[in-house]
């Protein structure tokens, strides 16, 4: 009898371990109304944070303006900066990031006043 009760329990742990580990695995694949992965949304946060962060530490680029935003390890920067060179700057900048596939120039060299 304390045989067949070690192994109703025995299976039963299993089966409690199988179930969490198929928890796990579903919402590792789970995606976002965008059709992104946890894993993959958590990779362009982390990307969007170094090539912000790379951007601030710059002597050249005044970042506060720009906006950096990451969709499947394709980054877009958007704004205004003072000068071409800035630009050129952040776009260089944000393709060396680490994970960074693709970068997107949507930067514009803000009017002159009159």
């Amino acid at each position: 009898m304390s045989n067949t009760f070690t192994n109703t329990l025995r299976a039963k742990s299993m089966l409690v371990v199988f179930s969490v580990a198929c928890a796990f695995a579903f919402s590792a694949c789970a995606s976002d109304p965008h059709g992104r992965t946890a894993g993959t949304t958590v990779d362009d946060a982390m990307i969007t944070s170094s090539v912000k962060s790379s951007l601030i530490a710059d002597d050249l680029v005044n970042a506060f303006p720009i906006e950096v935003e990451t969709y499947r390890s394709t980054v877009m920067l958007s704004g205004f900066v003072e000068t071409q060179n800035q630009i050129d700057r952040a776009v260089d900048i944000a393709k060396r990031a680490d994970g960074v596939q693709k970068v997107m120039n949507k930067l514009a060299i803000k009017p002159k006043a009159r």
